[in-house]
């Protein structure tokens, strides 16, 4: 995405799709990551909860925790660099960026790991929306209690390219 943005920065009407599949399992990080939350467990690899009920030991959900926990060091890390790669490429004035995920994670709340063996949990189904558009600069720096679904993604995207939606679309 960085050599992308690098090379397309002059040019109009592009759009960059990143999926980073990092935070799913298996929750593995650089060391570099991982060490901020070592948690001294000594037994073997935690970097897989199973879906549904807690019923690890104390400190192999710690473990658990730790690895997810520098996972999301690392994506944070990532982001970064995309954000400071729009700095230094001055994109922010020409250029929309939209940063979301699919699905929140249980890390033992409600006594359960994981997404999709659970009641909907506030923690799997509110999730994060960053939209920057600098022809909405003006409007930028709040939150919004509005409610939004990814459904609504598709047509957000045809409406910054100026395009309307095909009737069959929903969103």
């Amino acid at each position: 995405a960085l050599e992308f943005l690098e090379l397309n920065r002059a040019a109009d009407r592009w759009f960059l799709q990143l999926e980073t599949f990092n935070r799913h399992e298996q929750f593995t990080a650089p060391e570099r990551f991982r060490a901020r939350f070592k948690t001294g467990w000594n037994g073997p690899i935690r970097d897989w909860p199973r879906y549904g009920r807690v019923e690890e030991l104390p400190e192999e959900c710690e473990e658990l925790r730790a690895n997810y926990y520098a996972v999301v060091a690392l994506c944070d890390d990532l982001l970064g660099r995309l954000l400071d790669a729009f700095d230094r490429l001055d994109l922010w004035k020409d250029t929309a960026l939209l940063v979301t995920t699919d699905h929140g994670f249980l890390l033992g709340e409600h006594d359960f790991w994981a997404k999709n063996r659970m009641s909907l949990y506030e923690e799997i189904a509110h999730i994060p929306l960053f939209l920057w558009h600098p022809g909405l600069a003006g409007r930028g720096g709040g939150r919004r209690r509005a409610l939004t679904q990814t459904i609504d993604l598709p047509a957000t995207f045809l409406d910054l390219f100026g395009l309307q939606p095909p009737p069959s679309m929903q969103g």
